[in-house]
C-alpha cells in the first residue's frame, strides 16, 4: 500500500486539476479521503459534485477509477462501460473491465475483453497470462498451454509463468522442455521457492539426481525442511544407490503427512540396499497395509452376498474367504459357515467355520449370540 498511495496521489491530482475547469472539487479534501483510503466516501463525494448524466470522459474515469478502489464493482463496471461505449480501443479500460468481471465470477466476460486487447497489442504479456489463469481454472488445458507458451516466450523470468508451465511439462514427462522453461526464471530469481520445488521432481524425472539433491540442499539452507523436499532428497541419493544416505532423508519424513504406502515402500528399498532385511521387512509389511483399503473385506463380503443371491454359492464362499486375507472379520466366517451348512450341506467346514467365528464375538457384549452358534454347532455335530 506505501507504494500505491503515491501513484494514486498523482493519479488524484492530475485527473482533478484537469476537471475543476468543469466542475469545482475540493482537491484537498478528495486528496485526504485517497491517503485514508476512504475510497467509498471519495466515490459519494464525485457523484455528489458531478452531473448525474455527465458525458464528460475525465469525470467518468474519475468515478469508475474510485468506485473500483471503494470494491463497488458493479458501479465501477458502469462508468468503465460508459468511457468504452466512447473509446473501445483504450487499453487500460479493458483491463479494468476485465479484473472487474473475474473479480464478480464472469470469466466468460473476462476472457472477451481480453481478446479484445489482443487484437489491438498482440504482445501483451499480460493478456496471456490472465487467459492462462481463466482457462486453467475452467480446465481448458489446449488453449491454458498456449497462452501460457505465449506469455513465457514474451516473458521468461516470470516466476508464475513459468511455474505454471514447467509443472504442465512435468506431468506430461517432457522432462528437457520443463527444465528449459525454469532455467531463465531461476537465473532471474535463484531463490524462489515455488521454482525450487518444482526444479526438484523435474530433475528427478530428468534422471538429474545430483542436481536434485543440490536444489534440495538448496532449499533445507532456505529453511525449507517440508516433508516435500526431504522425500525427494531420499529418491535422489537412493537412485544413487547412496542408501544410508536416502534411508536417513527417508526417516525423517516417516511419520509425516505423506503417502505412507510409498514412503514406508522407499524405507524398506533402502533397508535391502543395505542389505538390513531384518528391518526391511516391516516397512515392507506397512507399505502392503497402507496399500489395501480398510473396506476391501466388506467389499468382498458384498461380493460374496451378491453371488450367493444368484446361486453362485462357490464364487460366494471364494468371495467371502478373499475377505479374510485382508481382515479377519467375523460377518465372513458366519456366512463362510451358514453357505458350507445350507447350500453345500457339509457339517464338517460348517463346524469348523462356526468355531472360528465365535473366536471373534465378545462374550462380555453378545453372550446370547455365543450361545445361539454353539447351539448350532451341537446340532451339526450330531
Amino acid at each position: 500500500m506505501k507504494k500505491l498511495l503515491p501513484l494514486l496521489l498523482i493519479f488524484a491530482s492530475t485527473q482533478f486539476t484537469q476537471a475543476q475547469s468543469v466542475t469545482a472539487i475540493d482537491k484537498e479534501k478528495l486528496l485526504d479521503y485517497f491517503q485514508t483510503q476512504r475510497y467509498a466516501e471519495a466515490a459519494q463525494y464525485l457523484q455528489s459534485s458531478y452531473k448525474e448524466d455527465t458525458k464528460d470522459p475525465k469525470e467518468i474515469a474519475q468515478l469508475a477509477y474510485t468506485y473500483l478502489m471503494a470494491g463497488k464493482l458493479v458501479e465501477a463496471e458502469k462508468n468503465y462501460l460508459k468511457l468504452y461505449a466512447e473509446k473501445p480501443g483504450d487499453i487500460p479500460g479493458l483491463f479494468q473491465l476485465a479484473s472487474i468481471n473475474i473479480r464478480r465470477g464472469n470469466n466468460g466476460k473476462a476472457k472477451a475483453y481480453y481478446q479484445e486487447i489482443i487484437k489491438l497489442d498482440s504482445n501483451n504479456f499480460n493478456v496471456y497470462k490472465q487467459l492462462a489463469r481463466i482457462e486453467k481454472e475452467q480446465g481448458e488445458i489446449m488453449p491454458m498451454i498456449r497462452d501460457l507458451k505465449k506469455a513465457n516466450q514474451l516473458n521468461p523470468t516470470d516466476a508464475d509463468v513459468a511455474f505454471d508451465l514447467s509443472e504442465f511439462y512435468f506431468k506430461a514427462n517432457i522432462f528437457h522442455k520443463a527444465e528449459a522453461v525454469l532455467e531463465p526464471a531461476l537465473k532471474a530469481d535463484s531463490t524462489n521457492f515455488q521454482l525450487l520445488k518444482m526444479k526438484m521432481p523435474v530433475s528427478i524425472g530428468a534422471k538429474k539426481y545430483k542436481q536434485a539433491i543440490e536444489t534440495g540442499e538448496k532449499l533445507l539452507s532456505y529453511g525449507d525442511s517440508s516433508t516435500f523436499v526431504l522425500n525427494n532428497m531420499g529418491k535422489s541419493h537412493f537412485k544413487l544407490l547412496e542408501y544410508q544416505k536416502a534411508l536417513d532423508y527417508f526417516l525423517k519424513v516417516k511419520n509425516a503427512a505423506l503417502d505412507n504406502e510409498t514412503l514406508s515402500y522407499n524405507i524398506a528399498l533402502s533397508y535391502r540396499g543395505l542389505k538390513d532385511y531384518k528391518n526391511a521387512v516391516p516397512y515392507l509389511e506397512k507399505a502392503i497395509k497402507e496399500a489395501i483399503s480398510p473396506g476391501i473385506a466388506s467389499y468382498y463380503g458384498l461380493l460374496g452376498d451378491s453371488f450367493e443371491n444368484i446361486d453362485k454359492n462357490e464364487q460366494a464362499n471364494a468371495s467371502y474367504k478373499r475377505g479374510l486375507l485382508f481382515d479377519n472379520n467375523g460377518s465372513l466366517y458366519y456366512n463362510i459357515a451358514l453357505v458350507y451348512e445350507t447350500k453345500f450341506n457339509d457339517k464338517k467346514n460348517a463346524i469348523s467355520y462356526y468355531n472360528q467365528y465365535l473366536k471373534t464375538i465378545d462374550p462380555k457384549e453378545q453372550p446370547k449370540l455365543i450361545a445361539f452358534i454353539k447351539n448350532k454347532v451341537d446340532e451339526l455335530k450330531r
